[in-house]
């Protein structure tokens, strides 16, 4: 195996010529980006349970509030998680979408609890350190 083979591919967001320093790419994210992703998961998994917890729920009609609406909040459900561990890679767009979609959701008091801490969170100054150097390509 040759060294050009070990290293990272070149990616047009570092410029021409431009190799992204390798240590970036083995840089774990800091704490509160991991606990920051942990609660959108955690809140895309209450929402896809929820939803199928209701549809299955004998005592409930899922029917008379539609099915489409049940099926568009489980993908949102399921968008959380993907998004959240994308944000745990590095995505500034998975994170900029989740901080949108969070936003959008704020109706309820347990989606708060969830989704407040989360932004500040993935917000930091050492959350936005670890972002700057995974997208730039520099530690």
């Amino acid at each position: 195996m040759t060294s050009e083979q070990d290293s990272p591919p070149s990616d047009e967001r570092f410029g021409e010529g431009h190799e992204p320093d390798e240590s970036v790419y083995r840089t774990p994210p800091p704490r509160t980006v991991t606990i920051a992703a942990t609660l959108w998961i955690s809140l895309g998994a209450l929402l896809v349970a929820g939803m199928v917890y209701y549809a299955l729920d004998p005592r409930s009609a899922p029917l008379s509030t539609g099915l489409l609406t049940l099926v568009v909040w489980i993908g949102v459900g399921v968008a959380f998680i993907v998004l959240g561990k994308l944000m745990r890679q590095g995505s500034t767009r998975a994170r900029t979408a989740l901080t949108v979609m969070g936003i959008v959701s704020l109706a309820g008091l347990w989606t708060a609890l969830l989704v407040v801490p989360a932004i500040v969170l993935q917000f930091r100054p050492a959350s936005s350190a670890w972002f700057k150097a995974i997208n730039t390509g520099k530690p």
